[in-house]
């Protein structure tokens, strides 16, 4: 007879597992924004299921066994949770690992962004960051230089940094934009971004 208990604890293991699983997918991509259907996709549900089977294989090979006051059902169900409950610690533990190693780097990329900004801020020089590989120029060479001469007369300047997408970097990026912000708006004015693209669209007329 199989132990309602036994089985209940290992439906529960297994459930667990294949939601710890799961979210280290999300923590592949983390901070990245994603669907339901990456963040499995990342997660390589086929491993999952491999390792599921394996584990069965193994259980079922040791059931055969014999051992005092079980029956080879509970002994499956008990082996089969045993190495279940095992590598789930471990996923456990691998992925708050991943994930605060993450925090981490963000808040390493944030700090040095953030002091970055107070530099450019004492220097009047703001410099946006974008990561847009080698674009085909939109504009000539004279349109361009005023372009950039527009944008320095409210304080700001584009980089390019490659074609190379770094999400942490991205996320510093987005606290140095959050830092400079209130200065931009007391240097130049409240819309003063519609004010310059304005300026840059009347280049073309």
């Amino acid at each position: 007879m199989v132990s309602r208990k036994l089985l209940t604890i290992n439906i529960v293991v297994v459930l667990l597992f294949i939601a710890v699983h799961t979210l280290g997918g999300y923590l592949l991509i983390y901070p990245g924004k994603s669907d339901v259907r990456t963040i499995i996709s990342e997660s390589r549900p086929q491993y999952l299921l491999i390792a599921l089977a394996i584990f069965a294989l193994i259980a079922w090979l040791i059931s055969h066994l014999r051992i005092k006051n079980l029956n080879p059902k509970n002994k499956f169900l008990l082996v089969f949770t045993v190495f279940c409950g095992i590598l789930l610690s471990y996923v456990i533990y691998f992925d708050a690992a991943t994930y605060i190693s993450t925090r981490k780097a963000i808040k390493e990329s944030e700090n040095e962004y953030i002091q970055q900004a107070k530099e450019d801020i004492k220097k009047d020089k703001i410099m946006y960051r974008f990561a847009c590989g080698l674009p085909i120029p939109e504009y000539d060479t004279k349109t361009q230089n005023k372009i950039d001469s527009i944008r320095k007369k409210f304080g700001i300047s584009y980089f390019n940094t490659g074609c190379i997408v770094d999400i942490i970097d991205g996320e510093g990026q987005q606290k140095y934009e959050e830092t400079v912000k209130p200065y931009l708006d007391k240097r130049n004015g409240k819309g003063w971004e519609e004010k310059m693209n304005k300026e840059i669209e009347n280049l073309n007329k």
